[in-house]
């Protein structure tokens, strides 16, 4: 199968609309029609519901669309395995959720590219549920996450722990009045969320629900407000005043865990560079 008709057909399920995926991939919306329609052809199977100007996919089309990242995503790999420089004697798919980045993961990245520099890199942010199943679908070699996987075949270990702190845009307010004016819920999975309910079980519903604490920082530091973040993240503006801790939060510890196939060619090579993190926690 051509890998052309499946980027065009991923295109426009992402843009729904053949004139902007055929702007986005430089081709005639013409030949974005004819690609979609030769994949069809080949599968057998209608893809997309076209009704005037919207377009959605079938039940086929929906399934078809995970298989087609896959399918892409396994092209590149074996391309990029395959055309290794003689510099780069492996190479390690890396992906982790956003917030690990910011905490950890991107310092570990660095020391890495400094001081292996036979290892070729690809890194990736992603989302919880992507990165489980990147996982499983064997398109990574090591993920990052705060909820262990329940994966067959998996290693899971925890890699260090994470504080989350309740800070706010004003100085001296109550817990009570950070968790119920100008809250900032922050998602950061199931664990936290039973944390959260069994300290505050009375709060009222937040205002607003995010699942990146890059964006509730952002949005505090613009509009004001309070949130859960990451200690290590937020001490500069810690420093700088520009937030404060409340006084009496309870701190909320998050773990952070790596997975990694206990049979991949990569385990022995993923488990040496775990060991470059020097600490179990992250230093408060």
């Amino acid at each position: 199968m051509d890998t052309v008709l499946l980027e065009t057909f991923l295109e426009v399920t992402r843009t729904r609309n053949f004139n902007k995926a055929s702007g986005n991939l430089c081709v005639s919306s013409s030949t974005i029609s004819a690609r979609i329609k030769q994949l069809e052809e080949l599968l057998g199977l209608t893809l997309f519901v076209r009704r005037h100007h919207e377009i959605g996919l079938t039940p086929a089309g929906e399934r078809m669309e995970r298989h087609a990242r896959f399918i892409l995503s396994a092209w590149e790999r074996a391309y990029e395995d395959t055309a290794l420089s003689e510099r780069h004697q492996r190479r390690l798919v890396i992906a982790g959720v956003s917030s690990l980045w910011d905490i950890f993961l991107q310092d570990w990245l660095n020391d890495i590219y400094q001081n292996v520099p036979a290892l070729g890199l690809r890194a990736e942010e992603s989302t919880p549920l992507r990165v489980v199943e990147k996982l499983e679908q064997r398109m990574i070699d090591v993920g990052f996450m705060y909820e262990p996987p329940q994966l067959q075949g998996m290693a899971v270990q925890e890699v260090v722990s994470v504080p989350l702190v309740l800070v706010s845009s004003q100085q001296e307010i109550t817990v009570e009045q950070a968790v119920s004016e100008g809250y900032v819920r922050v998602e950061w999975g199931t664990t936290f969320a039973a944390l959260h309910e069994a300290h505050f079980p009375q709060r009222p519903l937040a205002p607003v629900r995010v699942n990146s604490g890059r964006v509730a920082l952002n949005l505090i530091l613009s509009c004001g407000g309070a949130a859960y973040l990451p200690l290590p993240t937020i001490e500069p503006e810690l420093d700088d005043g520009r937030l404060y801790r409340v006084n009496s939060a309870p701190i909320i510890e998050m773990k952070a865990y790596a997975a990694y196939n206990l049979h991949g060619e990569h385990r022995d090579l993923i488990v040496n560079l775990l060991g470059r993190f020097t600490q179990n926690k992250v230093a408060r």
